[in-house]
């Protein structure tokens, strides 16, 4: 199984209420009934984190997080390039900064 691990750091000026982010957010819920090959699937914002506290160190703090899983590598890789997973990734990438890491388990 891989796990696909993804960090999203907003970009100054988007709040959490902002309507992109919104929409991206609904847009991540229905990826699991369009690319079959996802096994299990779950994102939210970071509860440690508040927009109210103003912004973090790059280093300390990210504000939402996707957790995906896969049964290997190939399955990942139909994910990656699935067309209903390319303008997800387009719309988070207009309003916030990326960072994943995919592992065995």
């Amino acid at each position: 199984m891989i796990q696909h691990l993804v960090l999203f750091k907003l970009k100054r000026g988007v709040e959490w209420d902002d309507p992109r982010l919104v929409d991206v957010i609904a847009a991540l819920d229905t990826l699991p009934e369009q690319v079959v090959n996802i096994r299990a699937w779950e994102h939210g914002f970071n509860v440690t984190k508040k927009p109210e506290d103003g912004d973090y160190s790059p280093l300390q703090s990210r504000d939402y997080a996707l957790r995906a899983v896969f049964d290997d590598e190939a399955a990942l890789h139909h994910y990656f390039d699935h067309p209903a997973h390319l303008p997800v990734v387009e719309a988070w990438e207009a309003i916030a900064d990326l960072a994943y890491c995919d592992i065995v388990v």
